[in-house]
């Protein structure tokens, strides 16, 4: 099958779900998760010594862990900002090493796990939060709900060995469809800001050319998202009841969901 025909067969995919949430009602609903995130992130430019305006933060727990408890930022894969709750204070990189260890990560941060038993020592780093402890701190309670919420949705089509994937990233307000082949025949991404809008830089732009990859983000907002591969808690912020000719709730389970308020 030639590339162009099996791109559009895998973008076609999506337009065959008939019932669901249409992606542009997803992230409008959900749209406040990101405007939180990227208040954590204004106030991590101004206290984190290497944190710009090109960072973000993925994900912010608290952890109980060997009897303390643990404000947690990541930065990135392997970067990572750790408050100690009772001393309110950012703890050491000799500390960072010494009660943590790589599986603690992988289990509560999603790293992937190394075959290497020296990642972790080498390669792991903590920085300092500089500012005001007790503010981020009461930052985190005020808004532990919706730090607390799924911030991914990852839907993925086959079609023989070839599929197409639509990933969206509500913390960082991002979005991304690609279409990939395990030989890498098909390796191209479309990237979209928070709105389901084309961001500035499409490096597929040459592969699929200009005018298909204009149609294709015309149609992006379109796509139906099933039921099924949202995750419960971000279900509770929509009213299904509202949408009955497009969610037969028997079908997905008798999902419960709560009216937003």
């Amino acid at each position: 099958m030639e590339k162009d025909v099996l791109r559009n067969c895998l973008f076609e995919r999506y337009f065959e779900v008939q019932k669901g949430i249409k992606a542009i009602d997803f992230v409008s609903r959900l749209s406040f998760i990101y405007d939180l995130y990227h208040e954590l992130d204004d106030l991590c430019e101004k206290n984190i010594e290497y944190f710009d305006c090109f960072d973000s933060i993925k994900s912010i727990r608290l952890v109980e862990y060997q009897s303390k408890s643990f404000l947690i930022l990541k930065k990135q894969s392997w970067d990572y900002v750790v408050i100690d709750i009772k001393d309110k204070k950012s703890i050491t990189e000799e500390q960072f090493k010494t009660i943590f260890d790589e599986d603690f990560f992988v289990e509560n941060f999603g790293e992937r796990k190394t075959e290497d038993s020296e990642v972790f020592s080498l390669f792991y780093d903590v920085e300092e939060y500089q500012g005001n402890i007790d503010d981020l701190i009461d930052f985190y309670f005020r808004n532990r709900q919706v730090f607390n919420l799924p911030t991914r949705l990852y839907y993925r089509l086959d079609l023989k060995e070839a599929w197409t994937y639509f990933s969206i990233h509500l913390a960082q307000g991002t979005a991304q469809l690609g279409f990939q082949t395990p030989d890498q025949f098909l390796y191209e991404q479309l990237f979209l800001q928070s709105d389901l809008t084309p961001s500035g830089m499409q490096d597929a732009v040459g592969k699929i050319g200009k005018e298909r990859v204009q149609e294709m983000f015309s149609k992006i907002k379109e796509i139906k998202l099933p039921v099924q591969i949202i995750p419960e808690a971000l279900l509770s912020y929509f009213d299904l009841s509202l949408q009955n000719k497009e969610i037969d709730l028997v079908e997905n389970q008798k999902l419960r969901v709560k009216k937003f308020i």
